[in-house]
């Protein structure tokens, strides 16, 4: 087992298979007399490395100005397990080269290094790396497969490296004045963090969450982990995604703290009802391509009420009414329901949720609603005022018209049935015009009688009534 020997001020929190050599020994480094584990006298002069006096196959080396200065040890590198240099002031450093592969940890510290190419073999057995209190600004390489720490503190970094590889790998990043917060919240899972009580980022309005740079801890945003823990898992259908989606500043502004919040993906997983518990602070919930319905979650499920975007397109949601009282509704940013089985829109709830906030949006395109009169009437107008809050407005179909909603003509829409009670009228006019054609004819024949003596046609072409024999008689 390798120790290091450094004190515990210069090696603070480094694991034990992280060789690391005192400063000191820098210091007298050409007054000490050549021995026979030294390279040979011809290459003295431009060799700057030595081993160390207590750890075996540890080597160390000083004021490296060009790499020739360690390569110069060829003759003694094949045996080197660990190498720590101190003060190079290269500008680039090429992790491929041959000196390196062989190694378990390597250290290049208190330098001026500004970049690291390349990368170490595939098959590097190196397990510490450490290049704190250097000048680099990015780091690109690929992790070594058998990687475990990795001190990168007191350099100018604003994001932690891109390892792609799947690793328990732990993280010194302190002193990194520049180290911004989102990008490390976004890998945060994957790392373990050397004292995160003492490790800062930056909250920067670069990503539009603050528009101040002030820091806070490391572990602060550590607890983004439980959304993790806590992400659903639907049996025999899948797990749904979840992740950091943004953070907001709370508490004092001389201390400041923060709020994380969720963005969790259960889509595509074949649903057919909501999960029965979401990550603590979930702000975004995507239920797309599902076979589910609202149900109560939003209005009883407190892991439901700080949603804000809700992403439930391709469902079998019947009605909005289940969203109806909720503070899901009091505070929601976007709703996402196109291409479910919506009826019926809520115009009155609609109006007032859309009326108390400037910015929210609905989409609804792709349901199909019962279209009436009042459709064509009141609906497509009000569709076209919310033009803005419901940008997907013009695709709105209709269930019992093969037409959609803007497409509907009040005139052919609103027409009423025809009925018996339609033509009552007509038959009473028809009524009164004959009465009085009747009583005109009664009158004529009255005058033409009493004139002339006669009735004319076609009342003395009538049969004689029985009170007729009687007058005659």
């Amino acid at each position: 087992m390798i120790f290091s020997i450094a004190t515990a001020s210069s090696a603070d929190n480094m694991p034990e298979f992280c060789f690391y050599a005192e400063p000191q020994l820098c210091f007298n480094f050409h007054n000490e007399n050549a021995s026979d584990s030294l390279p040979q006298q011809g290459a003295i002069n431009m060799c700057h490395c030595r081993p160390h006096p207590n750890v075996t196959n540890s080597w160390y080396c000083c004021n490296i100005t060009h790499i020739s200065m360690i390569t110069a040890c060829r003759n003694t590198s094949s045996n080197w397990s660990n190498l720590h240099i101190h003060n190079m002031t290269m500008i680039e450093v090429d992790l491929s080269l041959s000196i390196f592969q062989t190694l378990h940890s390597l250290a290049i510290t208190d330098g001026n290094i500004s970049r690291l190419v390349k990368s170490f073999s595939r098959v590097s057995q190196i397990k510490c790396l450490n290049f704190s209190n250097n000048n680099l600004s990015n780091i690109t390489m690929r992790a070594p497969p058998f990687l475990k720490f990795l001190n990168i503190s007191k350099n100018n970094l604003t994001q932690i490296p891109k390892l792609k590889q799947n690793q328990n790998i732990t993280l010194d990043v302190r002193d990194n004045k520049r180290m911004l917060c989102k990008p490390l919240l976004e890998t945060i899972f994957r790392f373990k963090f050397v004292a995160p009580n003492s490790s800062y980022c930056l909250l920067d309005n670069n990503f539009h969450w603050f528009n101040s740079t002030d820091s806070i801890a490391i572990n602060q945003l550590e607890m983004a982990r439980r959304f993790h823990t806590e992400c659903p898992v639907i049996p025999g259908k899948g797990n749904c995604i979840c992740a950091p989606e943004h953070m907001i500043r709370t508490g004092d502004p001389s201390k400041p703290e923060v709020k994380i919040f969720c963005r969790v993906d259960c889509s595509n997983l074949g649903l057919t009802e909501l999960p029965s518990k979401l990550p603590l602070n979930t702000f975004y919930f995507d239920i797309t391509n599902n076979n589910a319905n609202i149900g109560k979650h939003f209005h009883n499920n407190p892991t439901y009420q700080s949603i804000a975007k809700l992403f439930a397109d391709n469902n079998r949601i019947e009605s909005m009414h289940d969203l109806e009282g909720t503070k899901f509704m009091d505070h929601f940013q976007e709703i996402h329901l196109r291409n479910n089985a919506i009826s019926r829109l809520p115009e009155y709830l609609l109006t007032n949720v859309l009326n108390s906030y400037v910015g929210r949006i609905i989409y609804l395109g792709g349901n199909k609603l019962i279209c009436d009169c009042n459709s064509a009437k009141v609906l497509k107008i009000w569709l076209l005022q919310r033009s803005r809050d419901i940008p997907d407005y013009n695709d709105i179909l209709c269930r019992n018209m093969p037409q959609r909603v803007m497409e509907l003509q009040e005139i052919k829409v609103c027409q009423s049935p025809h009925d018996w009670t339609a033509y009552v009228y007509y038959l009473i006019a028809c009524e009164v015009i004959l009465l009085i054609a009747l009583i005109a004819k009664v009158s004529y024949d009255y005058w033409v009688f009493k004139t002339a003596g006669y009735l004319p046609w076609p009342a003395s072409k009538m049969p004689k009534l029985p009170c007729d024999w009687l007058c005659e008689s």
